[in-house]
């Protein structure tokens, strides 16, 4: 009887703990876009953490239209009803925008206080991305850059060599009138991604910027923007770029030479078109090496509660190590922040000429701009359709710019 008597209570302990275990699982939210191209490696990531993790359960609330404006609207407004996610997704363009809504939790304690995370093992140029007045508000996840993809067997077909790609301007304007004569399209510069993306790109490879550091003047339509929409009016004008937001369905018709879009595209595009697609360093006004802003998004802290701050802090810590970069690197076109996993890729990946150079962008990344205030979105917005207007021939270069410049002085 006193046997029975201490399995029973050695069983009631062991229940007690299976139970005091069950009741220390945390749940933490997580919102961020969702779509198969983000899914591919965001689900994987989600499952390789709760694994390594078994207390920590990921509940995904996502977005699935309206891009990084979207989702950061989600989470503001979440926010501000009280109820703000413990981590979101972040496109890098809209920091400030979230840091100054005030809700954001500054990493560098964290990184600071903690002997796993090494952030030397990260591209410094990628590191810098998620910084706001020299404190760390987001770490990296996936990060793209402009680029060119081409149509191999179009190019071939109208006696252009997909090899030896456009360098300049001008050299694209030549192959684009070549493969306007033979009945196609030539260049379709991605005007539309996320408003500002292509137009800082090509500005800034115009010697130009959007604006000072902190917007307080604003500089995109000085010379170097009006260079920039002069330019691509004039493709429009010749018949040489057709005028579309369905950038990645007017290159799938296999009618279009070139697309100046992401190199977030290097899994996915190559698999929803039936004709070799070869990348290649976007073309400047001078055919040096293009300033590539950084594309993609990182994840920022939201959390207000201590213990699920330090949870949320073990998941973005995790973005940063060997498993979750592998996972980036090879099932997204995105590119990892740690530099040693980007080496073995380069490495593992030797032969893949369109992966090679994305992984060489990646590492000389710049910032892609991040406007002040609550209207990082707005302003954006504006901008695109200011881009519109003028491929359209609504109104000219300059006047659309100068346009855009008072509305976006309003906004800040």
């Amino acid at each position: 009887m006193k046997k029975l008597s201490w399995v029973i209570v050695l069983t009631l302990i062991a229940s007690s703990l299976v139970f005091g275990q069950a009741q220390t699982v945390q749940k933490l939210v997580f919102y961020r876009l969702s779509a198969a191209s983000h899914d591919t490696y965001c689900l994987p990531l989600i499952a390789a953490f709760e694994e390594e993790n078994p207390n920590i359960k990921i509940e995904s609330v996502v977005v699935t239209s309206g891009g990084y404006e979207a989702l950061a609207s989600k989470v503001l407004l979440a926010c501000a009803a009280g109820t703000p996610p413990d981590f979101a997704m972040t496109g890098y363009s809209l920091i400030k925008t979230m840091v100054e809504s005030g809700n954001s939790i500054a990493l560098d304690p964290f990184m600071k206080k903690d002997p796993d995370f090494d952030s030397k093992s990260l591209f410094p140029a990628m590191l810098n991305l998620g910084k706001v007045d020299g404190k760390q508000y987001l770490i990296p996840l996936g990060t793209s850059t402009p680029i060119m993809l081409i149509n191999k067997d179009l190019f071939q077909k109208v006696g252009l060599n997909a090899d030896n790609p456009p360098r300049s301007w001008a050299e694209a304007e030549a192959a684009s009138k070549i493969l306007k004569d033979a009945g196609y399209m030539g260049a379709l510069w991605g005007w539309s991604i996320t408003g500002n993306w292509i137009f800082q790109t090509l500005v800034e490879n115009s010697g130009g910027m959007l604006a000072n550091a902190d917007a307080s003047t604003l500089l995109f339509n000085q010379d170097p923007g009006l260079k920039t929409m002069t330019y691509l009016q004039d493709q429009v004008k010749k018949g040489y770029m057709p005028v579309t937001d369905q950038t990645l369905a007017t290159f799938a018709t296999g009618k279009l030479g070139m697309l100046i879009d992401s190199s977030f595209q290097r899994v996915n595009t190559p698999k929803m078109v039936n004709f070799p697609v070869v990348f290649a360093p976007l073309p400047t006004p001078t055919g040096s090496l293009p300033l590539v802003p950084a594309g993609g998004n990182g994840v920022m802290m939201f959390a207000q509660d201590p213990q699920k701050q330090e949870a949320a802090w073990k998941f973005i810590k995790f973005l940063t190590k060997e498993k979750a970069s592998f996972i980036v690197g090879e099932q997204s076109g995105y590119t990892p922040a740690n530099e040693k996993v980007i080496a073995s890729l380069k490495t593992k990946y030797a032969n893949d000429k369109n992966f090679a150079i994305t992984l060489d962008q990646a590492a000389r990344v710049t910032p892609w701009y991040s406007w002040p205030g609550e209207n990082g979105g707005k302003i954006n917005k504006v901008l695109r359709d200011m881009q519109e207007a003028i491929l359209l021939q609504k109104i000219s270069p300059k006047a659309g710019l100068d346009k855009a410049a008072a509305e976006i002085k309003a906004l800040l």
